[in-house]
């Protein structure tokens, strides 16, 4: 599976765009969450899969700021953390 050339798009992958695709109405909570909310987990789940990641790109004093207070770097990790949360 890993060795197999990309024919084209897929649920097994993810795609973070160089200018961040952020929701700007979404908290950074609210963008990580988005993928797990939209396939239907349990709140719960939601809640623990977003909690990690915003965890594991160290953005906790963060959780409930806006991409437009966020600086580059910061909303580039978002990306990242929202791409990963889909596969939780």
């Amino acid at each position: 599976m890993w060795n197999a050339p990309v024919a084209g798009p897929g649920p097994d992958r993810g795609m973070v765009f160089q200018d961040y695709a952020l929701f700007p109405w979404l908290s950074v909570r609210g963008n990580i969450a988005f993928g797990p909310n939209s396939r239907g987990l349990h709140r719960k789940e939601v809640r623990a899969a977003t909690d990690r990641f915003i965890e594991m790109v160290g953005l906790s004093k963060f959780a409930d700021a806006y991409p437009h207070q966020l600086s580059g770097g910061m909303r580039q990790r978002v990306a990242i953390a929202r791409v990963l949360a889909n596969d939780a």
